[in-house]
């Protein structure tokens, strides 16, 4: 779209450059959360970092909600081997991808692990299948960080006012629009969840948006992962400074420098789109040229592999 606004001028370009109805953009603050995660922490691996912990709780202290992003769901993104150098990870026997693990709610806290390319689900494995050690997860998702705010504002999650949104908890749209409805009430303090809270929804009381890790796309392999990442981190921190008070953003980043952060932090979007521009041009991709995708599918790998090979 920016290419045949200043390019092709296919399009006309209209500018609106202060927020409608006259509302200030939230303060942004990028904290580099591997700096953070360096500090001795009698906690042990914290989700939530000194400083969004401390803007958490400013803002409920003194009658404001809170929104929190982490685009990835499950208890732990990695489920493998503590000794390095057997290195074993758990992947899907199915399609290869990596398994992620999940948390039950109640009082019993089973687990087990699902793929989300296929929706494999397995009990989670308790030990090692090549060296026998006891087997670990690692890494974050929504469920953790629900985990980690329940230790924190315990009575936020005894009275309900704390609630998880994603496709896990939410059990179909009526589910997620009475979520909301609570939401918009006041009945509920903090959401956390994936990109379904990232745009779209307009609350005053909303004076803080946290992003968990603004991280989880940016090194994905795909050449549309910066625009990604500015769209997601820009469309959350949207979310805040919609009613009569300023609001305040805070994301956590283990690459500060990024553009496409930075430039989301700084709601500059013309400064990212013209360099990612210039990024596309120089290395021939789309818009500047198209870009074709193959898929090629087959039950048996061998299989697709060899007819993929004679298609190239």
């Amino acid at each position: 779209s920016w290419h045949n606004a200043t390019v092709t001028e296919r399009y006309r370009l209209h500018r609106l450059p202060e927020r409608a109805p006259g509302l200030r953009l939230p303060k942004v603050t990028v904290v580099d959360f591997a700096e953070e995660r360096r500090q001795p922490s009698a906690e042990g691996v914290r989700l939530i970092g000194p400083r969004l912990g401390q803007a958490i709780s400013r803002t409920l202290a003194g009658g404001g909600q809170v929104m929190l992003l982490l685009n990835r769901r499950g208890y732990a993104n990695y489920v493998g081997c503590p000794d390095h150098r057997c290195g074993w990870t758990m992947t899907c026997d199915h399609c290869d991808a990596g398994m992620i693990c999940h948390q039950s709610s109640g009082e019993i806290r089973d687990r087990w692990v699902r793929c989300h390319h296929c929706e494999t689900q397995l009990r989670l494995p308790t030990h090692c299948p090549l060296c026998r050690k006891r087997s670990v997860v690692f890494g974050l998702g929504t469920q953790r960080v629900e985990e980690e705010l329940s230790r924190l504002h315990p009575d936020l999650a005894a009275d309900g006012a704390m609630v998880r949104v994603d496709s896990d908890a939410m059990q179909g749209a009526d589910a997620f629009h009475d979520v909301l409805d609570r939401f918009r009430e006041g009945e509920i303090r903090l959401l956390a969840g994936t990109q379904m809270i990232a745009k779209g929804l307009d609350f005053p009381g909303v004076r803080l948006v946290g992003v968990v890790n603004a991280d989880t796309s940016i090194n994905l392999p795909d050449f549309r992962a910066g625009e990604r990442t500015f769209q997601l981190v820009a469309q959350v921190v949207g979310r805040c400074g919609r009613g009569e008070s300023v609001g305040r953003a805070v994301v956590q980043t283990f690459q500060p420098d990024a553009p496409a952060i930075r430039k989301a932090a700084e709601h500059d979007f013309e400064a990212f789109a013209d360099q990612e521009l210039a990024d596309r041009t120089r290395f021939a991709l789309p818009p500047v040229r198209r870009l074709a995708r193959i898929l090629v599918r087959h039950p048996g790998e061998t299989e697709a592999m060899a007819a993929a090979e004679e298609l190239a």
